[in-house]
């Protein structure tokens, strides 16, 4: 398919303790990208919630109506609902066939990325005959979905008249972008407030989008609530040191072993209050909450009253986590998370991704940089910057890494190193590279947060040139992404495969080059090939075009640094390869001629 979304971009509003943020960002367009599907583990799915007081199937499409609104915001041109007993009509190959209890009899499906780019939709789904609710003030409407997620919009529709007068509810708007529901999952949507009584209640369901994914909908019941249900709905865990936030680190090296600290988002859909308690297990530490009150249909964050540190030697961890309190729950199989997170203690490898590429990053052949915050607890030295290539890349591809510092001022970030020019080969995509930086061992210091970013001078455009494998979600401001043809920082919650290496990484000792750069590329006129060397070494420096045919080539002794000015007037616009030959290696960059 399509769709690499840059993560979602926006402003540094937020204020972190200890550093200044920046605050001259805008919203970014988004970008489209054929990523690899983000795999969810399947979801188990209640289906004995309280009392059942309506439901229904889609086996009979006659009770329910479609509409689309072509005034409305986007207007509707195209993709519509349709019910479909096709369970492999959903677009999205890992989310399909559709597991919905009942789909082999028909499920709601709208597809806006099967309706194309210049489409849009604005289009609803709506029961036609009256739902009786008297004498039933607590109302749960419960349904199964399957969806991907891109920049839609997923709304619960409901009426008390009848369906004169119509109001909604936005569901889903807390998935990221380019993720995966379950296949299927439940949806819970508390009405008591709403339809809760009423005797002319109609449901229904709104889509907006333009170009985005899909929503399948299938099983909707109405149902009075159970009195005691209590469910984990997600874990907030990390290390929180001068930049300010808790940052989850899924690798992290034994020098910067220091203490984690677990909170569970818990949720309370029964109909009576509760006293929970949060707890987390892994080797070595059990830790829980105080007892926290959470009030009927809401939910609340509850923290373990201990960190846990882990020991400074190489180990993994496997974070288990769970709620429970003194009543017995309708639905124990939601109060438990098994294989939450698994932390890896080792050597050199500082990470905050998770390790199992999932989407990735670019700017469409544009030079861009990405990548993420570190906080450091105590001083080391790095060499390298470790960087996952995702499969889409273009081989020859010049890219690199660099190192930032954070002004404890001003919150900008600072230059300290960078790598030499990169150029991708068929075996460096799809894989993990690790670059050295040029200066050699720099330190880092306790108590400050560094930046380490992947990034490419792009080539105009012509391919999608580097393309940063990414897997996890980031806290906005943690992850940071350059537009090189703005030169504006953004941040981003797509978490790029970017790492600190603390190994004692240099260059091939084969190459004696130090750096190889070719500017301005694309060319318009002439170009320049420098080329430098901290030893004296013979270059023969070639440019070839596709075919094979070499239109140019000198030769040089470097001790230093030496520049070739190109006429590109002499050669046809197009793609050509600039080879340089040194001590019996060869590096090669593209280049592109638009004359």
């Amino acid at each position: 398919m399509k769709k690499v979304y840059l993560g979602l971009f926006g402003v540094f509003a937020l204020s972190f303790s200890g550093i200044a943020q920046k605050n001259t960002a805008k919203p970014l367009n988004t970008k489209k990208f054929a990523p690899l599907e983000l795999k969810a583990k399947p979801g188990a799915i209640n289906t004995n919630k309280g009392v059942i007081l309506w439901q229904n199937d889609f086996s009979n499409p006659g009770e329910w109506v479609t509409a689309n609104d072509p005034a409305g915001t986007p207007p509707h041109t195209n993709g519509d609902w349709t019910i479909t007993t096709d369970i492999n009509a959903i677009p999205v190959a890992a989310l399909k066939p559709a597991a919905h209890t009942t789909a082999a009899n028909g499920y709601a499906l709208v597809d806006s990325d099967g309706a194309g780019a210049n489409a849009s939709q604005n289009a609803t789904i709506v029961y036609t005959q009256n739902i009786d609710l008297t004498g039933q003030p607590n109302v749960l409407l419960m349904f199964e979905q399957s969806h991907r997620r891109y920049a839609e919009s997923t709304y619960v529709l409901w009426s008390i008249d009848g369906g004169a007068t119509w109001q909604e509810v936005e569901v889903n708007a807390d998935m990221n972008v380019n993720t995966n529901t379950t296949n299927p999952a439940a949806v819970q949507v508390n009405l008591s407030n709403e339809i809760g009584g009423q005797s002319q209640v109609r449901i229904g369901f709104k889509y907006t989008g333009q170009y985005d994914w899909f929503w399948a909908v299938d099983d909707v019941k109405l149902s009075t609530p159970d009195d005691y249900d209590i469910a984990v709905s997600g874990i907030y865990w990390g290390s929180t040191g001068a930049w300010g936030a808790r940052l989850p680190y899924y690798q992290i090296p034994t020098s910067q072993v220091t203490a984690i600290d677990f909170s569970g988002i818990i949720s309370n859909l029964g109909a009576l209050n509760q006293d929970v308690t949060f707890g987390v297990q892994t080797t070595g530490y059990t830790g829980s909450s105080a007892a926290t009150n959470i009030t009927a249909f809401t939910s609340d964050t509850v923290h373990c009253t201990a960190a846990f540190t882990p020991a400074a030697s190489n180990a993994n961890y496997t974070i288990n986590a769970g709620v429970q309190s003194a009543n017995v729950d309708a639905n124990p199989a939601d109060n438990t998370v098994a294989n939450a997170a698994t932390i890896v203690v080792n050597t050199n490898i500082y990470a905050r991704d998770l390790d199992n590429i999932a989407s990735g990053s670019y700017n469409e052949g544009q030079g861009f940089e990405v990548g993420n915050i570190f906080d450091i607890y105590a001083s080391d030295d790095i060499s390298a910057i470790d960087v996952y290539i995702h499969p889409g890349a273009n081989v020859g591809t010049e890219m690199y890494v660099k190192l930032y510092s954070i002004d404890p001022t001003t919150g900008d970030f600072v230059f300290v190193d960078e790598s030499a020019p990169y150029t991708l080969g068929a075996n460096d995509v799809d894989a993990l590279l690790t670059l050295p930086l040029q200066g050699g061992a720099y330190t880092l210091n306790a108590g400050e947060p560094y930046l380490v970013v992947a990034g490419s001078n792009g080539d105009g455009g012509a391919t999608d040139d580097l393309i940063v494998g990414t897997c996890g979600i980031s806290e906005a401001q943690t992850t940071f992404y350059l537009d090189l043809t703005d030169n504006t920082w953004y941040y981003t919650t797509s978490t790029p495969m970017v790492r600190m290496n603390f190994s004692n990484a240099s260059m091939d000792e084969n190459s004696l080059l130090t750096g190889f750069n070719v500017y301005p590329n694309p060319a318009a006129g002439n170009t320049t090939i420098a080329l430098s060397s901290k030893v004296g070494t013979d270059v023969v420096l070639s440019i070839v075009d596709l075919s094979g045919k070499e239109v140019y080539t000198s030769t040089a002794a470097l001790n230093g640094t030496s520049q070739f000015e190109i006429n590109t007037e002499l050669f046809g616009n197009g793609m050509y390869m600039v080879n340089v030959y040194s001590n019996g290696t060869k590096s090669t960059k593209k280049l592109i001629i638009r004359n």
